[in-house]
């Protein structure tokens, strides 16, 4: 499946967290779909070398699934909102280690690791449905991701989608300076954490 997405994450203290996911439970359209776990494996042809996609283990509240994951096309603005063209699709849970082993086994490395936990919400703001999860992802602490998903991109006001993002971040009491714009893997990479 083919999707674009306008998205934004914004750091949360880690003393906001139960303030901010009550925010996000109160939020008049919203509904909150329970825990969710990911791990995320990225491949590339070498072992230090960019990713090519992503493999991600994720166990919510419907149970595991596998998740691949390209990104033909990423931008983003100089705040941080991006707007990202994916490829994606579904596997069953227990075809994990089988995926794993045929990766490996065509020569692609394993070139970053990450680890998320947190909870999943989806509200409307402004006719965008939004999907939000409050992570916390391991050895950079916690975040708010907010996307808008959409199947294509003719004829949306991306201006309208940007400001409905930044109206649920206000609405969660987060300030726009807590945006960050840095993608996770060159965080990890930073503190020497990209491989886990």
């Amino acid at each position: 499946m083919m999707a674009y997405e306008i998205e934004l994450k914004a750091r949360v203290k880690a003393e906001d967290v139960d303030r901010v996911k009550k925010a996000l439970v109160d939020i008049p359209t919203a509904q909150y779909h329970g825990i969710n776990n990911k791990f995320d494996i990225y491949w590339s042809q070498t072992e230090d070398g960019e990713p090519l996609f992503r493999t991600r283990r994720e166990i919510t509240e419907e149970g595991p699934h596998v998740l691949f994951t390209a990104k033909p096309s990423k931008s983003k603005d100089s705040i941080g909102i991006e707007e990202n063209k994916e490829l994606e699709y579904v596997a069953p849970d227990n075809q994990w280690d089988s995926i794993l082993e045929f990766y490996s086994g065509i020569g692609l490395q394993v070139c970053r690791l990450k680890w998320k936990k947190g909870f999943d919400f989806t509200f409307t703001i402004d006719g965008f449905k939004i999907h939000a999860e409050l992570l916390d992802v391991r050895y950079l602490g916690w975040f708010l991701e907010m996307e808008i998903c959409l199947d294509s991109l003719e004829g949306v006001d991306k201006e309208a989608a940007d400001k409905a993002l930044r109206k649920a971040l206000a609405m969660v009491e987060i300030s726009e300076e807590a945006i960050e714009p840095t993608g996770y893997n060159k965080m990890l990479i930073a503190i020497g954490h990209d491989k886990g």
